[in-house]
């Protein structure tokens, strides 16, 4: 723990004592069932509080007003009926030696009316946003005076539900925010205009909460320290926006953020995977901590305790936001604190916690599948009481390492097979796309817990029948994943796939079609990777835009380098037929609407159609196996353990993973073998 005596020093706020500098900050995992704190959302953070966080901030953008929806699963904090639900969360993060905190948001134009109410949305101008695509209402006098009162109750059911302290959201492109920023605010009422008067309206704001909750609750703001949009607040008036609501005495502490959320690019930036540097907008906190006298929070991509500790101890901030550091492994400051650092399963920045909620869906994290399902995996696995037994699992990808470590963490022997030199399998594909290197660290971890934990990993091993029965296994895990699939068109013969260019067997062509029919990342990758190289890049979709299985914090990078790199999107077009003319390839593209069809010619041809089931292995393990590779799909789905023995003369069981049973992804295939093999 000397090592980063910084990190772990106590911060004092007001009558609150926060035992360590780490910060799980406000989000919304998207846990809460209508509005409604369910057993799951406290569990998820429970766990972040006995792996040792000082402080974890639940009910991300919790909404304050009716015409708020909880449409990306939020905390409903309008109504009294909340108070008892924050009380058990409280108490659960509180017993084991954390604090925390609830964010309160009115999300203004960032709302859809045709959710919850059906109420309109609000805002200080009736500006359109990209993102949510509403057409809020101009806010009147009686809105202002309303929602002033509707943040003040809000506050009020936090501090009666026995919660530590309450932060403000003004960042994300949310109501205080709209009103803060001239590219949302046109109003030329004492509202708008000068800084002074924008500011006018998030100040009443924090004068009645700060009324209703009294001078012993702490109180904080969320805010930019630039917005980085055109039009927008620059950093010098974040800081002077800082600076303001600091001097009024009516806040404690100021969480910083950067960028904006309007646009899908906006989301890229104020969520940000691996296309962001680590720590990027730790100087927008410093700046604003110059200026000001009271602590400054802030997150954003700081995943290592490196990183933290010299944030602190540099005074660039007072708390160290690491979310998705905590989603990838709640216990990693108890193993900071412990001296097993090297055990820490790390955030890499794939993004998907974040995607995944701001596209209606649960927080997930891309390769710790018990985040969020701590009701059903235990983040920590216990040994067997039971036998020791032999566990083969072939296949070094995600699938098979998840396999091999949940097996060796249960006590038993286990050998992993791999065809290559290196493990990791479609990750080492991933890493080669030109900002996506970061996701390397996956596999490298989990290498990392083959040593630790004793696997027999056997190199260059294309395992057969043979190799595995040598073993006379309890268990087989085939994680043999898939092959790549150029498509079903005419002529696909004559096209090359994903894995071939990204792969560098195939050189790159100077004029490519790429056919994406996996909307997923491999074929952006693929390419964002050729386009990088010096190729001109058609890329064609039968979906009405590129990238449907992706999330807007993926998606807006990916658009970004694509588009940055000259490769033209041609959607709702499918690629039919493909036919050797000259030294040239002609393909014909179908409008999928219209059937119109139109020829083109290029050097090459990408197919992109995801994977098919290697599953050699498998169909000649499975009349020897004692389920006949059955797997039950509903002891999986309720995370209990596989009983179907329906070969006496079987010898194993015989399980597949991941794109070894059909093509999905690194989550799915982590989470079949979790559910099986947390089991075995």
């Amino acid at each position: 723990m000397a090592r980063y005596e910084a990190l772990f020093e106590p911060l004092q706020i007001r009558k609150l004592t926060i035992r360590n500098r780490f910060l799980s900050t406000s989000h919304s995992p998207a846990y809460a069932e209508k509005g409604v704190i369910t057993e799951r959302y406290i569990r998820y953070h429970e766990e972040k509080a006995k792996g040792g966080v000082g402080l974890t901030q639940f009910g991300g953008a919790t909404t304050v007003s009716p015409e708020n929806s909880t449409y990306y699963g939020q905390v409903n904090g309008a109504v009294d009926e909340v108070i008892p639900s924050y009380r058990e969360m409280a108490a659960a993060v509180h017993k084991h030696g954390a604090a925390c905190m609830v964010q309160l948001t009115h999300g203004g134009r960032r709302e859809r009316w045709d959710k919850a109410n059906w109420l309109p949305t609000y805002s200080a101008s009736c500006r359109r946003e990209l993102v949510h695509g509403s057409f809020p209402v101009e806010m009147e006098d009686h809105d202002i005076n309303r929602t002033i009162a509707d943040y003040a109750a809000a506050a009020r059911r936090v501090r009666d539900g026995d919660v530590d302290g309450a932060e403000i959201s003004a960042q994300a492109g949310t109501l205080i925010e709209q009103f803060w920023s001239p590219a949302t605010n046109f109003r030329s009422d004492g509202y708008g205009g000068s800084l002074e008067n924008r500011m006018r309206y998030g100040l009443e704001v924090f004068e009645a909460v700060r009324k209703a909750v009294g001078d012993d609750f702490v109180v904080g703001i969320r805010m930019p320290g630039d917005e980085m949009l055109k039009d927008g607040l620059t950093q010098d008036d974040c800081i002077a926006i800082a600076a303001a609501h600091a001097a009024s005495g009516l806040i404690d502490f100021i969480s910083v953020v950067g960028a904006h959320g309007a646009t899908v690019k906006g989301e890229a930036k104020i969520w940000p995977t691996m296309w962001v540097p680590s720590a990027g907008y730790l100087k927008l906190a410093k700046a604003i901590r110059d200026e000001v006298s009271i602590p400054i929070f802030h997150a954003t991509r700081i995943t290592d305790a490196a990183t933290a500790e010299y944030a602190v101890k540099e005074g660039y901030l007072d708390m160290v936001g690491m979310t998705r550091s905590g989603i990838a492994d709640p216990h990693h400051i108890t193993k900071l604190a412990e001296g097993r650092e090297a055990e820490i399963r790390p955030c890499v920045g794939v993004g998907y916690c974040v995607d995944r909620v701001i596209s209606g869906q649960d927080a997930l994290c891309a390769h710790n599948v018990a985040a969020g399902r701590e009701l059903h995996i235990p983040q920590v696995i216990a040994q067997t009481a039971g036998e020791k037994k032999q566990v083969a699992v072939v296949g070094g990808g995600p699938g098979g390492l998840e396999a091999a470590r949940v097996s060796a963490a249960r006590g038993h022997r286990v050998t992993l097979f791999e065809a290559t030199s290196k493990l990791g399998g479609q990750l080492e594909l991933a890493a080669r796309a030109t900002w996506r290197q970061g996701i390397a660290g996956i596999a490298a971890w989990l290498g990392d817990e083959m040593e630790r934990l004793g696997v027999d990993v056997r190199f260059n091993t294309l395992a057969e029948a043979g190799d595995v029965m040598k073993l006379r296994p309890d268990t087989v895990i085939v994680a043999t994943g898939g092959l790549p699939n150029a498509g079903f068109f005419e002529g696909r013969e004559l096209a090359v796939t994903s894995w071939d260019i990204l792969s560098g067997s195939v050189a790159v062509g100077e004029d490519i079609l790429l056919f994406d029919e996996h909307g997923g990342y491999t074929g952006l990758s693929c390419a964002e990777f050729a386009a990088s190289k010096g190729a001109r890049v058609a890329m064609v979709t039968p979906e009405g835009a590129p990238g449907r299985e992706l999330g807007g914090t993926n998606l807006g990078a990916y658009l970004s380098e694509i588009y940055g790199h000259g490769v033209t999107v041609q959607p709702n077009t499918r690629l039919t037929t493909v036919q050797r003319s000259g030294n040239k390839l002609k393909a014909t593209l179908q409008n999928i609407y219209s059937d119109a069809q139109t020829e083109v010619e290029v050097d090459q041809v990408i197919g992109e159609h995801g994977t098919l089931p290697n599953d050699d292995l498998y169909l000649t393990l499975k009349p020897r196996s004692r389920n006949l590779g059955e797997a039950d799909l509903r002891a999986m789905a309720d995370y209990t353990a596989q009983t179907i023995d329906t070969n006496s003369k079987g010898e194993f069981f015989l399980y597949r993973v991941g794109d070894a049973w059909t093509s999905r992804n690194m989550h799915a295939a982590m989470l079949d073998a979790m559910r099986i093999c947390m089991h075995v």
